[in-house]
């Protein structure tokens, strides 16, 4: 049986520490929850929570507090007054924005806001010094507000599906992440102050626009994961040899989490490249079925136009499929930072 509600006088209960809730339908609670003054952890969790009350706030030894999967618009700027909280999770609701006053949260660590509709975080995000994990992934975000750099200790950022079309800067100030992940934007580069990340171990980066990379993506002394699949890279920088990845992701299909690079001299500029099969990376054109029943790679906007593909086309279809394929094992060449420094010399 489910709970729809706390009876009024659920405060009197003044010693207790921990309230599991979860998993029932509550649409509110009672003002005499602020009567809980020992309450350490607080899940409410899975349920039909719309709005807050104010004496949220009032809970002053509450150090872990789970509202995932609720309806919660927004949050109430009382929320701040909770200095003792570690954990704060409001993934999978429907908030618009964050209040200010959450800079008050001194002691928080853990920050979950996947799956609402953010379209900026606070300036008070940067506040949370003591914040080690932030996960704003499955949102709107258009901007990361650059007070981010200011969270020192963050070691796990997740913005995987927003709308992003850069990283500010200041990124590259928080240097003990260990994990970045911005899956799923639309990146057309990332800065180069990256290159300070020296703890930085797993970079993602697929499904992005991404057309080049820093040279000093190099420094990143502990990288041994870079995905950039889905993306519209031409090449990679040279300066990943320096590293020791054990998994490079340039493909959806890829077989193999490490691929074989090779090295080779570019005959037009002298510039010393690498070779990879997978480079560069190509639009994905899907096969369709011609009259036959059999399949072939081609131009889908074409193919559409003319209704299907024709039998007396598979000579040419072929022809084209021949040439494609052929074009994927063409060498990548990959641009050297010290041949290009020789050349403007």
């Amino acid at each position: 049986m489910s709970l729809t509600s706390l009876p009024a006088d659920f405060g009197r209960l003044t010693s207790l520490t921990s309230l599991e809730l979860r998993e029932n339908l509550l649409k509110g609670l009672p003002s005499s929850l602020a009567s809980l003054t020992k309450l350490e952890r607080l899940d409410l969790g899975d349920n039909e929570i719309e709005e807050l009350p104010a004496h949220m706030g009032e809970l002053p030894a509450l150090q872990e507090l789970w509202l995932d999967h609720n309806q919660l618009q927004r949050l109430p700027p009382e929320i701040g007054k909770l200095r003792n909280l570690t954990c704060l999770d409001i993934s999978e609701n429907r908030l618009e924005a964050l209040p200010e006053e959450i800079a008050g949260l001194e002691s928080l660590t853990d920050l979950h806001l996947s799956q609402n509709v953010l379209e900026t975080l606070p300036d008070g995000i940067g506040k949370l010094e003591k914040l080690t994990i932030l996960k704003v992934d499955q949102n709107r975000l258009a901007i990361l507000n650059s007070n981010i750099g200011h969270c020192s200790n963050l070691q796990e950022l997740i913005l995987t599906e927003n709308f992003l079309n850069e990283l500010p800067s200041q990124v590259g100030k928080l240097v003990k992440l260990t994990n970045l992940n911005v899956d799923r934007n639309s990146l057309s580069a990332i800065p180069e102050e990256l290159g300070n990340l020296k703890e930085l171990g797993v970079l993602s980066l697929r499904d992005n626009k991404l057309t080049i990379l820093p040279d000093s993506l190099g420094k990143c002394e502990r990288l041994h994961v870079l995905d950039v699949s889905g993306n519209k890279l031409p090449y990679l920088p040279v300066s990943l040899l320096q590293l020791q990845l054990k998994a490079v992701w340039l493909s959806e299909n890829q077989a193999q989490p490490m691929l074989t690079f090779q090295t080779d001299t570019d005959p037009t500029t002298g510039n010393t490249v690498l070779t990879c099969f997978l480079l560069p990376q190509q639009e994905y054109q899907p096969t369709i079925a011609s009259s036959d029943g059999r399949l072939y790679r081609c131009d889908v906007t074409a193919a559409l136009s003319n209704g299907a593909l024709r039998s007396d086309d598979q000579n040419s279809e072929l022809d084209d499929w021949e040439e494609k394929e052929a074009s994927r094992t063409h060498s990548v060449k990959f641009s050297d930072p010290q041949d290009q420094d020789n050349r403007d010399v």
